[in-house]
């Protein structure tokens, strides 16, 4: 029992909890502990416990004005809790939503060519990826980009914008495509746009790049949607859907949050490199969801795990990085903080806008919400008017084989793992 729960503690851990998502009512017939405005954990019975969710309603301070929602999430859960929280989204008149977007999105922004020879790269790469996704689907790549966003158009959704915003190198010239039915080629001719080269001149092509990966084109589902399938949790990505007229993307790019990463002295390469499975964490994730998958009892001590783990991290406080060493800690004030900062610019710009929405809604991981609601009311003037819990994941401690005293001695472990705990 402790050698298998350390291992999903450990495994737990790596991967961050992947946060880093008609409303219920409160539930008023237990106990809970760890609380935080948008997490709690509640000891339903000696056998049973649930980990919920907040969604947080706040109005002006004065005045008049739209109603904005925060609204917690975890990047696996229940598919109740995913349910819930669609509902409530759809009926909303805007709603400003947590996604990374591609890389090679920046644009011209750089302004020195190191810069743009990495972005440039991303585009390509970025484009490769969407092309290759449609051979999946069709069996053939598009004949040119502009075919890749026509199609991407029909389906609706913001793909095609990016791939729009993806179509010209970082020095402002077309990318070549080349495809036939196998075959795919997508290229920069580098700073003098001119054909060889050397150094920021040389041409970049996707020839020159590592192969896509299988979570890259889809093949492969990737480490979150695999762990929330052997725990039978739901992923988000697969069961929220945010490809409606209502839904607006308000995040950084890939290469943004790395490169601000990389200015603050961090590095963030290994996040990423954790959830496509190339690092040696993300290769132990998938060794240890392997065993999972084949033992089901090790998912129910998982689940405790998980729970657990978002009990005893300060949550509330992700983006300060206290206990982190220095690398980390740059790193998630740049995934906390700085993307939170984007949002409260897009949610400035849109209160400011003369036909402003009646009710918004701003839908990110939990780890977010503690420094979003203090940027809201600090820098937009509004209150706390309300809210509600939205159960995200109960586990019944005896399909783990555990008992009450287990869980205890469990919580304690992660309170030394922690550092002490809250």
């Amino acid at each position: 029992m402790i050698v298998r729960s350390r291992v999903a503690a450990a495994v737990a851990g790596a991967m961050g909890c992947l946060a880093p998502l008609a409303a219920p009512a409160p539930a008023q017939d237990a106990a809970w502990s760890g609380s935080g405005p948008y997490l709690r954990v509640v000891d339903v019975d000696d056998t049973h416990m649930r980990l919920d969710i907040a969604v947080r309603l706040f109005a002006p301070a004065e005045g008049e004005g739209p109603t904005v929602a925060l609204a917690g999430a975890m990047h696996i859960a229940e598919p109740t809790f995913y349910a819930l929280l669609q509902q409530f989204l759809d009926a909303q008149d805007l709603v400003l939503f947590e996604g990374v977007k591609p890389r090679g999105m920046g644009g011209l922004e750089a302004a020195d060519d190191p810069t743009r020879v990495r972005r440039t790269e991303s585009a390509i790469r970025f484009i490769a990826i969407m092309a290759a996704r449609r051979h999946k689907e069709t069996g053939a790549y598009p004949a040119t980009i502009d075919d890749l966003a026509q199609a991407l158009e029909a389906r609706g959704g913001e793909q095609a914008a990016w791939v729009r915003s993806s179509m010209n190198d970082a020095w402002g010239r077309p990318l070549l495509y080349s495809a036939s039915d196998d075959t795919l080629e997508v290229r920069s001719l580098g700073a003098d746009g001119r054909e060889g080269g050397m150094g920021f001149d040389a041409d970049l092509a996707l020839s020159d790049q590592t192969p896509l990966t299988g979570a890259e084109t889809g093949d492969d589902p990737g480490l979150q949607a695999r762990m929330a399938s052997a725990l039978g949790l739901a992923f988000q990505l697969d069961a929220l859907h945010h490809d409606g007229p209502t839904y607006r993307n308000s995040d950084l790019t890939i290469d943004q949050v790395q490169e601000r990463v990389a200015a603050a002295g961090g590095d963030a390469s290994f996040l990423f490199k954790i959830l496509d499975g190339s690092s040696f964490a993300g290769m132990a994730a998938r060794f240890v969801i392997g065993i999972i998958e084949k033992i089901p009892s090790m998912g129910a001590t998982m689940k405790v795990m998980l729970v657990e783990t978002m009990r005893a991290t300060d949550i509330e406080n992700l983006g300060e990085g206290k206990g982190l060493p220095p690398g980390m800690a740059e790193m998630m004030r740049v995934i906390v903080v700085d993307r939170n900062k984007v949002v409260i610019e897009d949610l400035k710009g849109v209160l400011a806008g003369a036909d402003a929405p009646q009710s918004i809604a701003v839908v990110y991981g939990a780890g977010h919400m503690g420094d979003m609601e203090k940027r809201l009311v600090a820098e937009c003037d509004y209150r706390h008017v309300g809210g509600f819990w939205l159960p995200a994941i109960t586990v019944d401690l005896a399909e783990a084989g555990m008992g009450r005293g287990d869980l205890e001695r469990t919580r304690k472990m992660l309170e030394v793992m922690q550092g002490g705990g809250r």
